[in-house]
């Protein structure tokens, strides 16, 4: 419980990045922050330190690659579990956006994790089926 006291801010950081990684912060993405952090913290109510935070968040600054090296020597187990909460922050608007995508994967990287280690938890795209798909829809028909 102390180690999760005495990360909070970076935590709570890295979630309202993800959250506002699409550029736009939704109510049910806050909500979604609010309730994760409170989990952590064994359902006690927001520090108020926190809950300025949410409140004043420089989406434009804010550098994930700074606030990840907090984690960058903890053990996978521990990474894994910070990137499943910045997961349920991009499931909580129910839409699939690649932005948000991309957040989890730099946020993986700059953590130091292999693929293998968050796959499931990004989305799949098959980038070259895609542009095989893209080639097909250009060609003339019947040429």
């Amino acid at each position: 419980m102390a180690a999760i006291r005495d990360r909070i801010m970076v935590i709570t950081d890295l979630l309202l990045g993800a959250a506002y990684s699409d550029q736009n912060l939704r109510g049910q993405e806050e909500d979604t922050v609010r309730k994760l952090l409170r989990e952590l913290l064994d359902g006690e109510e927001l520090p108020k330190e926190v809950d300025d935070r949410i409140k004043t968040f420089p989406a434009g600054t804010f550098d994930m690659k700074q606030a990840a090296t907090d984690f960058t020597a903890d053990p996978p187990i521990k990474k894994r579990k910070l990137l499943e909460l910045v997961a349920a922050i991009h499931d909580a608007d129910e839409e699939l956006d690649l932005d948000e995508d991309a957040y989890l994967r730099d946020l993986a990287k700059a953590l130091g994790m292999d693929e293998d280690e968050y796959k499931d938890l990004a989305l799949h795209v098959e980038v070259e089926e895609l542009r095989g798909s893209f080639e097909e829809l250009r060609e003339p028909e019947g040429g």
